[in-house]
């Protein structure tokens, strides 16, 4: 369950191209430029996905569903046993079966492991480097690699952008400790309303879990 946790942390923190990136793969510039500007014109966003997460040498092969929605610098995302969320203040980690709440600090931005899951569609924004691999059904498969990769615990990041409705489909991220996870997009909607309470934590929603504060 801990590595799930990592890796939606690694998910949820992605588009402003700038000219730092102008001598970059022209190709996968336009590309991320227009999914940029079409995720940008979202208010917000609700996504059924699949998580799979694979170690060999670890003897790791996971899968999990659950569905995560976006509001600006927040978010909620369900799966199987816990709840992760973020109001954009600080992270928020529920685990039913400890009936546990767990608070940390929102990640280093220039240090984190992981992708804010609220990034998830916009996170080739910033602070990587990108290529165009290929087309494949129907498909733009384009690869990201972090400017700054011994602050990350990843090497290579690959999306798969729908031609014809300009979305992510699915990522890829390639672990540097030999884990590889991939989210799988099986539903997108965009602008259906949510309350800012989705994103809160308040005790009435968790009226007898222990709250156990690791904000520093």
């Amino acid at each position: 369950m801990k590595n799930f946790i990592t890796a939606l942390i690694v998910l949820a923190t992605a588009l402003n191209v700038n000219t730092a990136f102008a001598q970059q793969d022209q190709k996968a510039k336009e590309i991320l430029n227009k999914l940029s500007e079409k995720s940008k014109s979202y208010k917000t966003i609700v996504a059924d996905f699949t998580l799979k997460m694979i170690n060999k040498e670890e003897d790791i092969d996971e899968e999990q569903s659950g569905t995560l929605y976006i509001k600006g610098n927040k978010y909620y995302v369900s799966i199987p046993g816990q709840v992760i969320f973020s109001d954009g203040k600080a992270v928020y980690t529920y685990l039913k079966d400890a009936d546990e709440i767990q608070i940390n600090n929102l990640p280093d931005a220039l240090d984190e492991e992981s992708i804010d899951p609220s990034k998830l569609f916009t996170l080739y924004e910033k602070d990587f480097k990108y290529k165009y691999v290929k087309e494949a059904n129907n498909q733009h498969v384009i690869n990201l690699y972090p400017l700054n990769p011994e602050g990350k615990g990843y090497h290579r990041i690959t999306l798969y952008i729908d031609k014809t409705k300009m979305e992510i489909k699915r990522i890829e991220i390639f672990g540097k400790d030999g884990t590889n996870t991939t989210y799988i997009v099986k539903s997108f909607k965009t602008n259906t309303p949510i309350e800012d309470t989705k994103f809160t934590y308040s005790k009435s929603k968790y009226p007898n879990a222990e709250v156990i504060d690791l904000r520093e």
